[in-house]
């Protein structure tokens, strides 16, 4: 197998263990924003130091700042919306419910960049659509927990976001990018009722798993990264995206005990995943 669509496939992985780990530390009783906190100021360290190694710099130009705030704000709200369906949701569930973030991007780029469609594209985003639709179907109608609309808002806000870094990267390296974003999302969680004083007591508990987490995202998207860089992206993206998806319902039923409506999980997924292939090939 060529080694950069490898290096999709394990990108893949490590981001459905991420979001497993996320989902395992999650607890009701603590601050959404706490656990934004240590999301975005964990992030920050890894690509600090990622920045300091490549000599990177920042642009100058003040109007690129604020096409990045656009951003930080949209995945920041995004972030929080995943984060409170994770204290309900099974994480099989949202990351199926997520998936909506590709309809939305697809969308974005046939209406506001002029982006070619075909009938195929049409009938991937129908498959992810009811891919979402199958897991809260209990045979009369839809179930529609607060965690499915707290998962399904974030992922709305992801699409944007997938929109919008398109037109900030114009002006940034990815890696000061990325960079500027984590220190924006960090400075805005610190803000955040309950943010400090909730992430001690989390990061004594869960200081390990925090770590784990932060270190496999950063992995994950690094890999992603110089996949892309030389390989086509239809191909990476498709390998990306699958293995995470299904990494993530493999990890939520074996490891998390995430066992009710295992057939509808398992349908939703096959729905999306054929979703996610006509999306990225036609």
């Amino acid at each position: 197998m060529n080694i950069y669509l490898l290096f999709a496939l394990l990108g893949g992985v490590l981001s459905g263990l991420t979001e497993t780990i996320n989902k395992n530390i999650t607890e009701k009783k603590y601050s959404v924003f706490s656990y934004s906190l240590l999301q975005w100021g964990g992030n920050l360290l890894f690509y600090l130091l990622l920045f300091f190694i490549n000599k990177e710099v920042f642009p100058s130009s003040l109007s690129s700042y604020f096409s990045l705030l656009i951003v930080v704000l949209f995945a920041f709200i995004g972030n929080i919306f995943i984060i409170k369906a994770y204290k309900t949701e099974d994480v099989s569930n949202i990351n199926i419910i997520w998936r909506i973030s590709l309809v939305v991007n697809f969308l974005n780029g046939y209406l506001l960049l002029s982006e070619r469609i075909s009938y195929l594209n049409l009938l991937g985003i129908f498959l992810i659509l009811l891919g979402i639709i199958v897991i809260f179907y209990n045979g009369k109608s839809l179930h529609l927990s607060s965690g499915f609309i707290f998962a399904l808002s974030g992922g709305i806000c992801f699409g944007m976001v997938a929109y919008l870094n398109k037109i900030t990267l114009s002006n940034f390296s990815p890696v000061a990018f990325l960079v500027a974003a984590n220190i924006a999302g960090t400075t805005l969680s610190l803000f955040m009722p309950k943010a400090l004083p909730d992430m001690l007591p989390i990061l004594r508990k869960y200081s390990w798993k925090i770590l784990l987490s932060r270190f496999t995202s950063f992995i994950a998207y690094l890999l992603f990264i110089y996949a892309i860089a030389r390989e086509k992206i239809s191909v990476v993206n498709t390998n990306y995206e699958t293995l995470s998806l299904l990494s993530v319902v493999i990890l939520g039923i074996f490891f998390l005990k995430e066992k009710s409506n295992f057939q509808q999980k398992l349908a939703g997924s096959l729905f999306c995943t054929l979703g996610i292939i006509l999306l990225n090939f036609f």
